[in-house]
């Protein structure tokens, strides 16, 4: 289960990281961030849920291992 959910950490993170474009192109165009706040939320959702799913939680100083094991497959 601790595959899974440092996939989720990560997809999280992603999905997180690509919803702040989207909000400030929303902001810009003078429309509704609606899609970027749907990610917004999916997104910290799926960050919770592995932090809570994983005894200690994630530190910080982790993340980047944890990518690099996620892509590697390590």
């Amino acid at each position: 289960m601790a595959a899974y959910t440092d996939l989720i950490m990560c997809l999280g993170v992603l999905v997180l990281f690509l919803a702040f474009p989207a909000a400030v192109g929303a902001f810009s165009r003078g429309a509704p961030p609606r899609g970027a706040l749907v990610s917004i939320a999916v997104g910290g959702s799926m960050i919770v849920y592995a932090n809570a799913s994983r005894p200690g939680g994630y530190p910080l100083e982790e993340m980047p291992t944890l990518f690099l094991r996620v892509l590697t497959g390590a």
